[in-house]
């Protein structure tokens, strides 16, 4: 409606400071040209939620993004990099009706407002009992990967149930390098777990097959005795002389405390005199 909406956030316990935004504008008219043209065929209902200044909770959801040294150049500038989107929409909000349908859209916006990727896909709900039964318990998970040039982003998500009528969105800051430019740096971190691969993965990445025992997953919060792996590169671009890199994984907990330390050593010689990176995965019981 365009119109400015003030926010007010109180606490009912004393002592406590709140900071929050005084409110926020809404913009006028239709949604913006450029998130339709990123995410193509979606519709009018997930572009409210996709540009909506604040999330919506109809669909409970959860996004992790990581980024990778890509291999194509962007025009007139560094190369891209390879980002991995996954979202997560959790089965207790979903109507899974036979005849149903799922819009997932997501949109990622450069610091001057400009949409840079974007895509929208649809799953049907026509399920068998078992995989039904599976979703309503846990929900399901869509991979994308796109590529993007260095700089910072925001990452929008919107989904919508058809037939529950219910549509969600979530908001992620992403901060993609010039994995070019520095002589040590790191890509995302890629995590996954033996309870986390029970959700079912609609929309698979052929590339984390190869390197992760399960789908990467966004969930950080682990069951007893589960078990969890990562993935991460590591991109050495320095000169000279030969040289090791040290790589050091530490896995704590809420409080600090340590459950799983591991240290491990590559040598520049692996690359053979050429700049490059060096695939690194662990995997390690999570017992507390």
């Amino acid at each position: 409606d365009g119109k400015f909406h003030k926010i007010e956030v109180r606490s009912v316990k004393p002592g406590l400071t709140v900071r929050s935004r005084k409110g926020y504008q809404s913009p006028r008219g239709k949604a913006p040209a450029a998130a339709k043209e990123a995410t193509g065929k979606a519709s009018a209902e997930l572009l409210d939620a996709l540009n909506s200044p604040i999330p919506v909770s109809g669909v409970s959801m959860r996004l992790f993004a990581a980024p990778f040294k890509g291999a194509t150049a962007a025009k007139g500038g560094p190369p891209n990099a390879s980002v991995l989107m996954g979202v997560e929409l959790l089965g207790r909000n979903l109507a899974l009706a036979p005849d149903g349908k799922i819009e997932i859209s997501y949109v990622a916006v450069d610091e001057k407002g400009k949409a840079k990727a974007g895509s929208t896909d649809t799953l049907t709900t026509s399920l068998k009992p078992d995989t039904k039964t599976r979703v309503q318990q846990t929900g399901f998970r869509m991979l994308n990967r796109f590529d993007l040039p260095p700089g910072r982003y925001h990452l929008r998500v919107a989904s919508r149930d058809v037939a529950g009528s219910m549509t969600g969105s979530v908001g992620y800051d992403l901060d993609v390098p010039d994995y070019s430019k520095q002589p040590l740096s790191m890509s995302g971190i890629l995590m996954t777990s033996m309870s986390g691969s029970a959700m079912v993965t609609a929309k698979v990445d052929d590339q984390t097959k190869q390197v992760l025992p399960a789908p990467p997953i966004a969930a950080r919060t682990f069951p007893q005795n589960d078990e969890i792996a990562l993935f991460t590169e590591i991109y050495d671009n320095q000169d000279g002389p030969a040289h090791r890199v040290d790589i050091t994984t530490t896995i704590q907990t809420d409080e600090g405390r340590v459950l799983f330390k591991n240290e491990d050593k590559r040598n520049s010689s692996e690359l053979q005199g050429k700049k490059g990176g060096y695939g690194y995965s662990d995997r390690k019981e999570h017992t507390s």
